[in-house]
């Protein structure tokens, strides 16, 4: 069963007793399966439908059109990943969707080409990225005053930049056969190179698995979000927190979501953190650079 949390409305306006409840509620999912639903966030539903029609829009765009956009290295991996683009990390396959990435960029990486271009089809989707931007810090200080650290222990100072961003993410009915693709899924089981990941989907197809092992679906809820842990909140936990794993179904009718990944500055290191090792509980975890580690993960799935 997927966990609800009430929130004290949008994150912006949360007061530090805010977040120690927040951290009350959720606390213990966090741990036990590192998923749950959230409601009360405080974030436009007009806004949310916006930006489902800005995705709509750019997918029913001819193949040359959207090709135009094409993420690249240069291009900080922002822009289209068209169908089959993405290489699985679990079969020889490709995954059997079209994606669509905006967000943060970094000065630690060569100069991006045109950002600004690659925003350009997707206003109300900055807007979104924005709100969300908010909830997940909201939610990553929850989880850090969980494990009785201070409210900023996730996100270390200033350094190259986060690699936010916004997935605007199109599943069509026909996109297993024409990726021909033969996993019984449409994106492989994973789990997300990210702090904190938040999603809305049009419809059902996402499903996670919880600690039992056992694949559950995950509704669509209206007004709610859904969000899960990623890596990197597992990592610096040494495991008392738990990244989900998850993968999306096989789908009949064309599905899209919109998931927003939280990620730290580039270039930070996470590891277990010290206040949560010892003697008695040595690093189970190696560190990882979410830099340079992180952009070799996106040439390998995308091929440069």
């Amino acid at each position: 069963m997927i966990p609800h949390v009430e929130l004290p409305g949008h994150a912006a306006n949360w007061t530090s007793k805010d977040r120690a409840a927040v951290a009350a509620g959720a606390g213990g999912h966090c741990r036990l399966q590192g998923f749950f639903f959230v409601h009360n966030h405080g974030i436009p539903t007009d806004l949310i439908g916006e930006v489902y029609g800005e995705t709509q829009r750019f997918y029913r765009l001819p193949p040359t059109e959207k090709s135009r956009y094409d993420a690249t290295e240069q291009s900080q991996f922002l822009g289209y990943r068209g169908l089959g683009r993405e290489r699985s990390r679990t079969h020889g396959g490709t995954e059997a969707c079209e994606q669509y990435r905006v967000g943060s960029t970094t000065d630690q990486l060569p100069p991006p080409v045109s950002v600004d271009f690659y925003h350009a089809p997707f206003p109300k989707s900055l807007e979104l990225f924005a709100h969300l931007t908010c909830l997940a810090d909201g939610i990553l200080a929850a989880c850090a005053l969980d494990l009785g650290l201070e409210e900023n222990a996730f996100t270390p100072g200033p350094g190259g930049g986060p690699l936010h961003r916004l997935g605007l993410n199109h599943y069509g009915a026909s996109h297993p056969s024409a990726a021909a693709s033969t996993a019984g899924y449409a994106m492989s089981p994973h789990i997300d190179l990210s702090l904190v990941t938040i999603l809305d989907q049009d419809e059902p197809g996402l499903e996670v698995r919880d600690r039992d092992g056992t694949w559950l679906e995950v509704p669509t809820v209206p007004g709610a979000l859904f969000v899960f842990l990623g890596d990197y909140v597992q990592r610096w936990t040494n495991g008392r927190h738990r990244a989900a794993p998850h993968r999306v179904r096989l789908v009949h009718r064309d599905r899209m979501s919109l998931q927003y990944k939280h990620r730290p500055e580039y270039g930070v290191v996470v590891r277990p953190l010290d206040a949560l090792t010892g003697p008695g509980d040595p690093p189970v975890y190696a560190p990882l650079d979410t830099g340079p580690d992180y952009v070799a993960v996106l040439r390998s799935i995308l091929g440069g």
